[in-house]
């Protein structure tokens, strides 16, 4: 009797771990680029901590980070949201959107006939089978990099190769540490010159890239942090003259053909600090 009792728990928690895997895998992540009315960055702030963030709760939409450039002239707002697939998320948003509560926050929020967000761009996520579990224990200061890669043609899987096989551990080595990794998500209408406005630096998404190409198939996204973008400069100045690297590149562009895996100006950073109500910092 014990016997069979043990076997059907066991396979009732098998059947739940195998769930709960399943749903992992299938979750996506929403980066979300406000483009603040000149001036206003401050009432994007407000309007996403002092409302936002309740409305998300309520229509399930989990906010994982925010944060603002580092540069102060860069007036953006980004945020990280997780889902659980595609059709959820719309769901959500859709829901979020038509709260009629929400409405009356983001009324409150015109000033002069215009709302503080002028623009939103979004990027939608898979995670890459190499990337870390993320880690929302808090870390003390420190500075968020995001960094983009546009492949050159046929090369984003030569490029996913090299970063799971020695990039991620070079990272680490010289005082990186690895958040999360992503491609764009499968199916979506984002394009690379789309992606590249979103995540660059203002002014500075030129690439010699086909601007039309989908960023799925095509890109690389992921997070790292620093203590310091001074830190950042330090430790990719020793990453780039470590033999190991020296040697992986060389082989990894070598099995391309001799040429580079990421398209000419393809390979865009952009530094970030966390908010106040940051889940994630």
């Amino acid at each position: 009797m014990l016997t069979r009792i043990f076997t059907m728990l066991f396979a009732i928690a098998s059947f739940a771990m195998n769930a709960i895997s399943q749903d992992s895998s299938s979750a996506i992540y929403e980066l979300r680029s406000y483009v603040s009315e000149p001036g206003r960055q401050a009432d994007v702030l407000k309007l996403i901590e002092g409302g936002g963030m309740t409305f998300m709760k309520k229509h399930q939409l989990n906010l994982v980070a925010a944060w603002v450039p580092a540069d102060v002239k860069d007036e953006r707002v980004f945020t990280l949201v997780s889902h659980k697939n595609k059709s959820t998320c719309d769901a959500s948003w859709t829901a979020f959107q038509n709260d009629p509560a929400w409405k009356e926050v983001v009324q409150k929020s015109v000033v002069d006939g215009k709302k503080p967000v002028k623009s939103i761009e979004r990027v939608f996520m898979s995670v890459n089978d190499y990337s870390p579990s993320l880690n929302m224990k808090p870390a003390g200061e420190r500075v968020f990099e995001l960094r983009t890669y546009i492949a050159s043609k046929g090369n984003l899987a030569g490029l996913n190769a090299r970063f799971r096989n020695h990039t991620l551990k070079l990272f680490e080595k010289h005082g990186m540490t690895n958040i999360m990794y992503w491609s764009a998500l499968d199916g979506e209408p984002l394009t690379c010159g789309k992606l590249l406005e979103a995540v660059s630096p203002i002014g500075k998404a030129d690439a010699k890239i086909d601007v039309n190409a989908p960023a799925a198939g095509n890109s690389l996204i992921y997070f790292i942090t620093h203590a310091s973008e001074d830190a950042a400069k330090e430790s990719f100045g020793k990453f780039r003259v470590d033999p190991l690297w020296e040697k992986v590149r060389t082989e990894s562009e070598a099995n391309a053909g001799g040429m580079s895996l990421t398209a000419d100006g393809g390979v865009k950073s952009l530094f970030l600090k966390a908010t106040n109500f940051s889940p994630l910092k």
